[in-house]
């Protein structure tokens, strides 16, 4: 029996295989092989062996290299051994993990991630940042002022003041 993952190249993955011999009734009745990446990884494996018991959890850790590029299937497979016995349970698998570790780089996004970039930017560009963050709060504060002065001067009612020069008595004021 084989189960095929697809993994994509430039990567290392952990391969866990969790194994629980929970079918056989007496020690030392199951025999099968293990399979990674289609090479064998264990030749003859007899949990019971391992265990020193039945029902015991065991569970066992592969490094494999994702290749150079572009996706591909890794496959995990089991199958009877030369030790197996006829018509009885051939292996047991209880569960397969796949995790992918980080490349070169110590990145798990590829090869220019965020964090990559942003280590080689060299710290002679920092003044210059700075600069340019300055210049866009001078520019925005100063579109903030010219827009209220804007917005005030049309809300606001225009209005002459009153002549000063008139006399009492005068029929020059407006209304009357």
């Amino acid at each position: 029996m084989t189960w095929v993952f697809p993994v994509v190249g430039g990567y290392k993955y952990l391969v866990r295989l969790h194994f629980c011999d929970i079918a056989s009734i007496a020690l030392g009745l199951l025999y099968f092989n293990v399979y990674v990446d289609g090479r064998l990884a264990y030749e003859d494996l007899d949990l019971s062996s391992v265990t020193n018991s039945l029902a015991t959890p065991f569970y066992a850790d592969f490094v494999v290299d994702g290749g150079d590029g572009g996706v591909r299937d890794l496959s995990v497979g089991i199958g009877p051994s030369k030790n197996s016995m006829a018509h009885v349970i051939d292996g047991i698998l209880n569960a397969v993990e796949v995790m992918k570790m980080n490349n070169s780089h110590g990145s798990l996004d590829g090869e220019v991630c965020a964090g990559f970039v942003t280590k080689s930017w060299s710290t002679g560009n920092s003044g210059m940042v700075f600069t340019l963050v300055a210049a866009v709060c001078i520019v925005l504060s100063l579109s903030i002022v010219i827009r209220r002065r804007l917005i005030a001067s049309r809300e606001s009612v225009s209005w002459s003041r009153l002549p000063m020069n008139l006399s009492e008595g005068s029929d020059k004021v407006a209304g009357i």
